[in-house]
């Protein structure tokens, strides 16, 4: 999977305001009717929390892509803030985009 080429997205993302980050906004996106759902996680995330956001990824039909390189500091850095344990794409198209990183990675 090209990390690197994620979260290049995710700044990307948040700088067309199409990225969502903090507990209530991530779940009030999950409730949200989005084509495709993707909540990113830092690889640093503590177990109770990647164990919450992946039970509600999957009560929602969310996709939950778990960083392997990139921790929270690189993850709140690439939108620009200090320290993100999760993030959501808010927006189809980039979401499609980051669909297409992980099919052509065999889904990683």
């Amino acid at each position: 999977m090209d990390e690197k080429r994620i979260v290049s997205l995710l700044g990307i993302g948040r700088r067309a305001n199409k990225v969502v980050f903090g507990k209530e906004q991530l779940r009030s996106y999950l409730r949200q009717p989005f084509k495709r759902k993707f909540l990113i996680l830092a690889c640093d995330t503590s177990d109770s929390i990647k164990e919450d956001w992946i039970k509600r990824c999957k009560s929602h039909g969310a996709s939950c892509i778990l960083l392997k390189e990139h921790d929270r500091v690189a993850l709140g850095r690439a939108i620009g803030k200090d320290n993100i344990s999760a993030v959501a794409v808010a927006d189809n198209g980039l979401a499609d985009e980051i669909s297409k990183i992980m099919t052509q990675a065999g889904g990683d």
